[in-house]
């Protein structure tokens, strides 16, 4: 009677076992898990529409750079820019709800596939204490107890059933387990790609703004009149050409000076130090195919973010060849190197270093600008400074002369990946 009780309790807790493994789980058919399933399919049906939108907006954007340069044309291309980039912020901001939403879905997941491993495991304890209860017992105790020989041979066919159910039972535990393992990776990696979006989030959020400074500092450049902006695009194109001309005259008659002021430059060694701290953001590189004012002309520098009044270093030894203010660079200063290197630091709010003087490298000549609607601040995307490097009058690539930076310093590295500029 003993032993027929264990086998009766082996049965029962191996039946057990049995239904916990196979048994849905009970999370998975609540409404709840239907409410998540059905908004994450919302949100990312929301994200295609949206896709949708902000291709269109992008085919404007592109067909309006093809049309004659006039002020109505380049203020229909900012505003398409900035409609553009509020619909990327809404997609960025719906694609953070739906990963969040699958985050929470496979949080659920996971907790009902814990709950469910911690329940076979106590079943299988169960099991495994009445097997061995079971291997306790003598054959010969066994046969004694047994009516018929053929009642023992089928109880001893029994315990080894059970036995083999207990291999299986193990196997399919590490079955649930290894799927345990699987969607805590997902979450993992949801996570790490929710975190991905919130800075590309960041990043949209301040092209908006950049987007909003551009058409304010148009506005008030032009005062809304189409005669005033194609003044200005004119004055552009004649800075450029003049200023060439200027700074190999100065560098003529200053150049045994130049070589006293700055020696690493005067001997080849070209490296330059940034004038600000770049770990704020690279907001625009060297003819940037992103820059909103290219339409007018190439971005002939580097943009580095900097909140206004903050202290703008020399890149280098030199002599402070002009301070002035222009249309498009608002307040900035000239500075000229030995080796036919000049540099300019544009949108200034204040001028420190004076014209006709020499400065030192890493001397401080200026406070940085660039607010929109501020003296100075020119045609702006906001506070920051630019920074441009000239060689014999030219703008060339200012970072092929700075100390590398991470690449997380870029605003827009992605971007430039996509678009296959060289960073």
């Amino acid at each position: 009677m003993r032993f027929s009780r264990q086998l009766l309790t082996l049965g029962i807790v191996t039946a057990g076992v049995f239904f916990a493994m196979n048994a849905p789980a009970a999370y998975a058919q609540s409404a709840d898990v239907d409410g998540l399933n059905t908004e994450i399919q919302q949100k990312q049906s929301r994200v295609r529409e949206l896709d949708a939108l902000i291709g269109n907006y992008r085919e404007k954007i592109n067909a309006g750079r093809t049309e004659v340069v006039t002020l109505e044309n380049q203020l229909a291309i900012l505003e398409n820019r900035i409609a553009e980039k509020t619909l990327s912020i809404e997609r960025t901001k719906t694609e953070i709800e739906a990963l969040t939403l699958e985050i929470r879905l496979l949080e659920a997941e996971i907790s009902t596939q814990e709950a469910r491993i911690q329940k076979q495991r106590d079943l299988l304890a169960s099991l495994i204490r009445e097997v061995h209860r079971a291997d306790t017992v003598t054959p010969l105790d066994v046969l004694l107890s047994q009516p018929s020989l053929s009642t023992f041979f089928a109880h001893v066919e029994e315990i080894k059933r059970l036995q083999g159910d207990l291999g299986t039972l193990l196997d399919r535990v590490k079955t649930v387990k290894a799927s345990l393992e699987e969607q805590k990776q997902q979450r993992a990696q949801k996570q790490e790609r929710t975190e991905s979006e919130r800075r590309a989030l960041q990043k949209e959020q301040l092209a908006l703004e950049a987007e909003h400074n551009v058409k304010a500092s148009l506005l008030a450049e032009t005062a809304n009149k189409e005669q005033e902006f194609s003044r200005i695009v004119y004055e552009l194109n004649q800075q450029q050409q003049e200023t060439a001309g200027d700074i190999a005259e100065l560098e003529e008659k200053i150049r045994a000076r130049l070589n006293n002021v700055d020696t690493a430059l005067a001997r080849g060694d070209v490296l330059m130090n940034w004038p600000v701290e770049p770990s704020r953001g690279i907001t625009a590189i060297f003819h940037d195919p992103t820059y909103p004012f290219r339409y007018l002309f190439e971005h002939p520098g580097t943009d580095i973010r900097a909140s206004v009044g903050t202290p703008v270093k020399a890149a280098a030894g030199g002599y402070v060849a002009w301070n002035r203010l222009g249309r498009m660079y608002g307040n900035y200063i000239m500075i000229i190197h030995p080796g036919g290197f000049a540099t300019v630091y544009a949108h200034l709010s204040k001028f420190v270093a004076l014209p006709d003087t020499y400065v030192d490298r890493l001397e401080t000549i200026a406070l940085s600008g660039g607010r929109a609607g501020d003296p100075g601040a020119g045609l702006s995307t906001g506070p920051h400074l630019h920074f441009e490097v000239r060689e014999d009058g030219i703008p060339v690539d200012p970072e092929h002369y700075l100390p590398a930076i991470p690449n997380d310093y870029y605003d827009y590295y992605d971007e430039y990946k996509e678009l296959g500029v060289r960073l």
